[in-house]
């Protein structure tokens, strides 16, 4: 039960990290989205989003590994 857990936890990360890149996207028109244009989120935004990145390849890699 604990791999799958950490399968699903890994992949939900991984997800969510790819939805907070698309999410902050600029429109067409080269316009960052409303949230990001403040100038602490601009700090903090990336940090969040890899952060996510880090914790789903950590999940997926210790999953992996303790097969």
């Amino acid at each position: 039960m604990e791999l799958a857990s950490e399968f699903i936890i890994g992949i939900g990360a991984l997800v969510i990290g790819l939805a907070m890149i698309w999410f902050a996207m600029p429109n067409r028109g080269g316009e960052n989205p409303r949230f990001l244009r403040l100038g602490f989120v601009q700090m903090f935004y990336p940090a969040i989003v890899l952060l996510f990145f880090v914790i789903g390849v950590a999940e997926l890699l210790k999953a992996w590994y303790s097969t």
